[in-house]
């Protein structure tokens, strides 16, 4: 395997789509390295690209990693298949592959007794069942305890799975037979649920899935979505609003899923101009209601509000994102602008949603607790993703800038330690250690890659001692914590490989588990049994989850505010969007008592 940097052009000068839109001036200009490029890997079957913000682009412009990256054989590593399943020798969606072979409307319709008359189903209104029943199995398959490794929780395990994988088929053959790529009800829904699942039977990034979300942005797109609804006549305040909910879930999913393949999303936040919906409970609206109620206030946690709050979090985030992906150059002065953006967003986020300390949430719920831990990682990869540039290059400006992305990233893997350890059974996260997916892990890599290029960054430097020595310290203390979480996580994931090698490398220790580390190698996750962050965890909780906890129901509506941003920009004539929504009032009676399951990121 080869990496080179990617050489493009860079220009200067702003334009009216520039994410800060300031004019750029070589005096305080971040200094442009060739990992500033990115980093491009040549395979076998290509050439794989990733943004210079990426963690495995960080990586690789450690120049010590360089021959343990190169001669890697991900051969000698093959995916493992814990379970058996119909279609074992196909990974990712396999909609994008036509599906292993066509079927009919009757082969795909096993529960007609359910129905009074199943002649007059759709076949997208099937696959939407088939998304609710592949999620049902995941999140069932979740549960199981993965410390117990009897034959009966194996079997278990294996029929949970092989069900998954043959509803993840039967969704994807629905949807081919429903012509989806012409839009209608049911499709962007069962679209969305489909990538979900497929994000929750991933323990790595998977560009297949990437791909598929840019097919439903097409789709989305062609259906109006991102035009608000009130600027066409006919359709229901309930249809409008569910809309606004469909149209926030995409956006979410565009920017989560393509920060975790380091590429640039593909909906900008000035080619929309759908607002945020309201903060309201399910009860106050439904399909026959006239004129919507007004929104409720922050206080009022409502079961959207999380969506909401995260949202207009993530509104900053997106133009972060955008802004770190331009390749023109830009100043100190621009990034001290967003950077003050970012904070303001976080400001803004209400008390009950605000992380405080682990004491403080001991009458939380642990979806509320995870929802806050979210809100916090997604700042903190968003101060490190905007600063992480100017860690190195002269004293005058950029030393906060340095200052800012080692604390945000040892931030990010107090975090990691936290969930690894209140996952564990009985223990206040263990219910919704689902959460902590694959999306979630890619801000730990991050983080943990971001610290690794600085000790060996440092190294090369030779700076004083003196200097560096406390912080340095600091790093390696959270390093050694990680690289047993991610050792743990080896045996499954590609990318936990990755990092394990690399802090082989800067930590100096063997690729083995170790007993005495403190981890339980019989689990699925690790507990360092000295663990104790003062900054995160200060409590140590030891009430088991119980029976009441809280375990996912298909949930997830939220919604950037990004209309504030797009009133200005968005002034032309508006475009009938192409599909009847008159029928969005079935559509969304169906989805109206669902919540999404995209609390990943």
């Amino acid at each position: 395997m080869q990496q080179s940097s990617v050489n493009q052009g860079q220009h200067g000068g702003g334009t009216p789509c520039s994410p800060v839109g300031s004019t750029r001036s070589p005096v305080d200009t971040a200094v442009t390295t060739p990992a500033d490029y990115g980093s491009m890997q040549s395979t076998g079957g290509g050439a794989n690209y990733v943004g210079s913000s990426h963690w495995a682009a960080v990586l690789d412009g450690i120049a010590e990693l360089k021959d343990h990256f190169d001669n890697e054989e991900e051969a000698s590593h093959p995916d493992v298949q814990s379970v058996e399943s119909p279609a074992a020798d196909m990974t990712g969606p396999q909609l994008l592959y036509g599906c292993p072979k066509p079927a009919s409307k009757d082969e795909i319709r096993p529960y007609e007794d359910f129905w009074d008359d199943p002649s007059a189903v759709s076949p997208l209104w099937l696959g939407l069942l088939f998304t609710i029943m592949c999620l049902a199995t995941q999140f069932e398959k979740f549960r199981l305890d993965p410390g117990v490794q009897s034959p009966a929780a194996l079997s278990m395990e294996r029929d949970l799975q092989k069900m998954a994988d043959t509803y993840r088929l039967r969704i994807g053959q629905c949807l081919v037979l429903g012509n989806y790529t012409k839009g209608g009800p049911y499709v962007l829904e069962t679209l969305m649920l489909y990538i979900a699942a497929e994000v929750f039977s991933s323990t790595d990034a998977e560009i297949d899935i990437w791909i598929l979300t840019g097919n439903t942005v097409q789709i989305a797109l062609h259906m109006g979505y991102h035009r608000d609804p009130k600027h066409f006549k006919g359709m229901s305040s309930f249809a409008a609003e569910m809309r606004r909910r469909v149209w926030a879930t995409l956006v979410e999913m565009d920017l989560v899923l393509s920060a975790q393949m380091g590429l640039p999303r593909m909906i900008k936040q000035w080619q929309t101009d759908t607002q945020e919906p309201s903060n309201l409970q399910d009860s106050d609206f439904d399909k026959t209601t006239v004129e919507m109620p007004p929104s409720r206030p922050d206080t009022d946690l409502t079961p959207i509000l999380y969506r909401l709050v995260k949202a207009r979090l993530m509104t900053t985030v997106g133009y972060i994102w955008d802004f770190a992906a331009d390749v023109r150059p830009y100043t100190y002065t621009e990034v001290e602008r967003m950077d003050h953006k970012l904070d303001e967003a976080r400001k803004s986020i209400p008390d009950c949603l605000r992380w405080h300390s682990f004491a403080r949430c001991i009458t939380d719920s642990p979806q509320n607790i995870m929802q806050k831990v979210v809100l916090e990682t997604l700042f903190y990869r968003a101060k490190i993703v905007l600063h992480r540039k100017f860690m190195f290059g002269p004293p005058a400006n950029f030393a906060d800038s340095k200052r800012i992305v080692l604390e945000s990233a040892l931030k990010l893997l107090d975090y990691q330690h936290m969930l690894q350890e209140e996952t564990q059974p009985f223990c206040q996260l263990y219910q919704e250690r689902w959460r902590v997916s694959s999306l979630v892990n890619h801000d730990f890599l991050l983080a943990t890659s971001i610290l690794c290029f600085y000790l060996q960054n440092t190294k090369r430097e030779g700076m004083q001692v003196s200097e560096s020595a406390p912080m340095d310290e600091t790093i390696l203390v959270s390093l050694r914590k990680s690289y047993d979480i991610w050792l743990q996580s080896s045996n499954s994931s590609k990318e936990a490989r990755k990092v394990v090698k690399a802090l082989t490398v800067v930590l100096g220790v063997s690729n083995t588990s170790s007993t005495d580390s403190g981890f339980d190698s019989s689990m699925s996750f690790g507990v360092p049994s000295g663990y104790a962050s003062s900054s995160i965890n200060d409590y140590q909780s030891e009430i088991p989850a119980g029976l009441g906890s809280q375990f996912p129901v298909l949930d997830g509506t939220m919604m950037p505010n990004w209309a504030t941003f797009a009133d200005d920009l968005l002034a032309a004539p508006m475009a009938t969007p192409s599909n009847e929504w008159q029928a969005m009032d079935e559509t969304v009676d169906t989805m109206g008592s669902l919540t999404w399951p995209w609390n990943l990121q």
